[in-house]
Order: structure tokens, then sequence, then C-alpha cells
């Protein structure tokens, strides 16, 4: 579900939506700076009325460059989207299991060529390859041979209530509040022979390690296996070695974790919200954070990628960006631990390392260059499959900091 371009929306919503076009108004910028050029361009981009709001950060190891954010955060469009507004960001939330995963090992708590089975509390096996044990190194590089099946993985997505107003819509696949449970009861749930969701076809026919297929369920596992070995929560784990050194102070797991007043609502379109939904595969794609603080973590990454970085040691840094090559779908490309390397994103062509996410109302991506060692981010609160100009629009917005990232020295 949160696979580049891709949402798998089961059913479109309940109730039909109709875009609404709004122009906005702005303010004339003197173009005196490169920043004001950008912040022009973005407004401009914004103008093309499909986005409901989003926000962008540009960053080098040193730390934020621009962080800027447009729109609205409600549907009455009276709150401004802003470089502090948070909202959840979709598979960008596996990076941070990355940098989980070699602390952990750093800490000698677990390595990455162990069985998973090493950890858990019951045994998960490919039926297929029953004498082939699925390592925590596959859960990293999406080779475990587990695989997400619709009906099974979108038991994970719950709402957050039970009534809803006119203005929200619900996707059927969304589950009712009562349904949600723990993480480990989920993954015992799915993909344990004895587990009440298992299905011999969420694992594929191929030997563990040998070949790449991205896998939502198999990330959440992989946090699973991280408080097993560590005995301690994912979350509080993630909060002692990531969030709290890099004072990324709004920015969590739940509500608990930041200021709800700084939080966005998510978009269908114009005139339609997307129910609050919350996920038990929280690792996977349920971090909740801003433009900001992703900031404060991507010029973290590029300062390991340099060999400078304080979250891990250099030589784990060097393991989380480890070139290691896999073929999905008949194509081979090259991939680290919880990371993608691309040669181009959204139509421009760049050497980029990072990652990007969707999930209903949400498209996000986090890059940067290992060259320039300039890097973007970019939130959106608008989902991609509901009105035609949201992805030209994201395009742009792409676009525009493509284009200042080449006014920075390196």
């Amino acid at each position: 579900m949160k696979k580049l371009f891709l949402l798998f929306l089961l059913p479109i919503l309940l109730l039909s939506f109709k875009q609404k076009s709004e122009a906005d108004k702005t303010s004339g910028i003197v173009n005196s700076s490169p920043n004001d050029t950008l912040t022009k361009s973005l407004q401009l981009d914004y103008q093309k009325d499909a986005i409901i709001g989003f926000s962008v950060a540009v960053i080098n190891e040193k730390g934020l460059v621009y962080d800027k954010g447009f729109g609205y955060t409600d549907i009455e469009q009276k709150k401004a989207y802003t470089s502090h507004t948070v909202q959840n960001i979709a598979s960008i939330s596996k990076t941070l299991i990355g940098i989980s995963l070699l602390k952990a090992q750093e800490l000698g708590k677990l390595n990455l060529n162990d069985p998973i089975n090493k950890y858990l509390p019951f045994k998960i096996i490919n039926p297929n390859y029953p004498d082939t044990p699925i390592l925590i190194k596959h859960l990293a590089y999406h080779t475990s041979s587990i695989t997400d099946l619709d009906d099974v993985y979108a038991k994970s997505y719950v709402l957050t209530k039970s009534e809803h107003a006119g203005n929200e819509g619900v996707y059927d696949y969304f589950n009712k509040p009562e349904t949600h449970i723990s993480l480990l009861n989920f993954i015992q749930n799915s993909l344990t022979q004895k587990g009440k969701w298992y299905k011999k076809e969420t694992f594929s026919n191929t030997k563990p390690g040998d070949e790449r297929e991205y896998s939502n369920i198999a990330a959440a596992l992989c946090a699973l296996v991280i408080e097993s070995a560590t005995g301690q929560d994912y979350s509080i784990f993630t909060k002692e070695n990531i969030i709290k050194p890099l004072q990324m102070n709004n920015s969590g797991w739940s509500s608990k974790d930041i200021d709800v007043s700084m939080r966005s609502r998510l978009f269908a379109n114009k005139k339609k919200m997307i129910a609050d939904y919350s996920l038990i595969t929280y690792a996977d794609g349920g971090f909740l954070t801003s433009s900001h603080d992703l900031g404060l973590f991507l010029s973290e990454l590029i300062k390991g990628y340099e060999g400078n970085g304080t979250l891990l040691n250099k030589k784990s840094y060097q393991k989380l960006f480890e070139k290691k090559k896999f073929t999905e779908n008949g194509k081979t490309e090259e991939y680290g631990v919880f990371i993608e390397f691309r040669d181009g994103f959204l139509k421009i062509k760049n050497n980029m390392i990072g990652h990007n996410g969707s999930d209903p109302g949400v498209f996000t991506a986090m890059y940067f260059n290992p060259e320039t060692k300039t890097g973007k981010v970019l939130l959106v609160n608008t989902d991609t499959d509901f009105t035609d100009g949201v992805w030209p629009e994201i395009e742009e917005i792409w676009k525009s900091l493509s284009k200042y990232e080449k006014t920075m020295k390196p």
C-alpha cells in the first residue's frame, strides 16, 4: 500500500467526490535571493489548486537551508500549513527502522545475519522453503519472501473513531476502532501457521534472500524483532536513539508524542477529508513528523553518509548505505538497509538516496544527493488518486526544489 505511485484503494471512498476550484491569492515577492525565488515558485505551484497543504525543506549536512509550508491543514482553510505542521509520512518511516536496526546491532542486541526466529516468541517460516530460515537482513532488504496480501495488510488500517462527519470519507477497508490489536498479535495472526489470517500465499515461491519484493508487513516484523531483541518497545527505542538526540521535538508515533494542534487533517480533495486512521503496523508507515523535523533527520543521514553522523558509528553508517543489488519485477536495482538509491525521481534526473511514501491522504519524499551533500523533503496532505491535478502539482513542486538545489554550493 505504500509503494511508489501506488495506493491499493480497494474500492473508492464511500461518497462521491467533486473537485472544487478555488484560486488562492498570494502576495508579490521581490526576486532578490534564491530563497525568495523558491518561495515565489512554490506559491505559483500551490496556485494550481489541487493540493490542500504541503511543506518542504532543503537541507545540507549543516542543517536546514530552506523550510516552509503552503496551503492549509483544515477544510475551512483557516489554519495554515507550516514547516512545523505534523502529519504521518507513510513509508519514509521505514528509514527509522534501518537506523534502529543498526543501533541495536551496535549495542550487541542482535546481528543482521541472525535468523528472525532467534528473537521471536513464535516461529515464522516460508512453507515453500521450511528449511531456509528468514534472516533479519532479509527483512531489511525486502528479500524475506513475505508478501503483502491486500486483505491481510488492510487489517492494519484502523479508524480512530466510530462516527464521522458528512465531509469525512471512509475507505471500506478501514477497520473499526475496536479491532485494534498489538503489533505482536497482528504479526502472529498474519504470519504464523496457526494465525487466524494466515494464508500460504502470504509467502512467495522464492527462497528467502533470493529476490526482492517490497513488503510493509516484513518491515513491521523487523521492528518487532528489534523490540524482542532489545526488550524495549520500538516506539521508545526510536525516541531514545533517534528522536531525542536529533531534537525532533514534535515527532513521534502517536498523538501523545506531538502537539495535536499542529497536526494536519488528510484530504481526498478540497471538499472531502479522509477519516482519521492509525496503523497497527505503525513502524512501517505511521511516523508523525514535520518537514522541519524530518529535515533534521535527513541532515543526519547526509552526515552519516560522509562518516560524520552522531546516531550511529561510522561502520554502521557504512552498512546502512552499502549498495546491494537485487532483482524485483525483472529489474535489477541497488538498495541499502531500508534505503533506496535512485538516478531520478518525479521526472527529475538526479543522483539520490532516501525514500518516499504514500498512504490515504499522504504523499511524501525524502532524498539527498551524495555528490552535492544536499537534500529535499516534501510532505503533502492530499491524496493522489481523486484529483487529476495532484500529481502534476507534486511534480512541479519537486522541480522547483530541484532548481533551487542547483543554486546551492557543495
